[in-house]
């Protein structure tokens, strides 16, 4: 049971999910309103604040919590269920890689451990952001300058070539 404090639903999680949301959609060819990603982040951290304060496992949570993430990004984003996953898969693998690699490298040059991180409200709150600033940058890139990892748009939009082709 991990009960999440107010101000790290505020500070951290619906800041998370939503770079969480942006990255996965971006990566894929989809350029999310900010107003969406913003009300799915927030529902989406409402059900985490919910999810952790049950009695389970850790790292239980996250298996619960990615499917209402996928319909909440299906349904806000106007998106099929299997985009939505792919788009939330996606970036939940980032999120993971990048998370590892900023927590390795804070904690050698802070001296500080992950572990005594997670302890302290104050450092709980600090210690993700330059990975938050990091992927945001990383998005906003992304969209500047149209990259995507796979343009899953573009793909459905040769998809309907090739079966206007075949009618003709």
């Amino acid at each position: 049971m991990d009960r999440m404090p107010l101000y790290l639903i505020i500070f951290q999680s619906i800041p998370e999910t939503a770079i969480l949301i942006s990255l996965g959609l971006t990566l894929l060819g989809f350029k999310p309103k900010l107003k969406s990603v913003l009300v799915i982040a927030s529902l989406e951290s409402l059900v985490s604040f919910l999810v952790r304060g049950l009695p389970l496992p850790p790292g239980i949570n996250v298996f619960l919590q990615l499917p209402v993430l996928i319909v909440l990004t299906a349904c806000c984003c106007s998106l099929n269920l299997l985009d939505a996953a792919l788009a939330s898969l996606l970036s939940l693998v980032v999120l993971a890689l990048t998370e590892t690699v900023f927590n390795l490298l804070i904690s050698a040059v802070s001296g500080i451990a992950v572990r005594q991180a997670l302890e302290d409200p104050l450092l709980r709150l600090l210690f993700p952001l330059p990975e938050f600033a990091f992927l945001t940058v990383v998005i906003f890139i992304l969209r500047h300058y149209n990259l995507a990892l796979f343009d899953i748009r573009e793909l459905k939009n040769l998809e309907r070539l090739k079966g206007d082709e075949k009618q003709e």
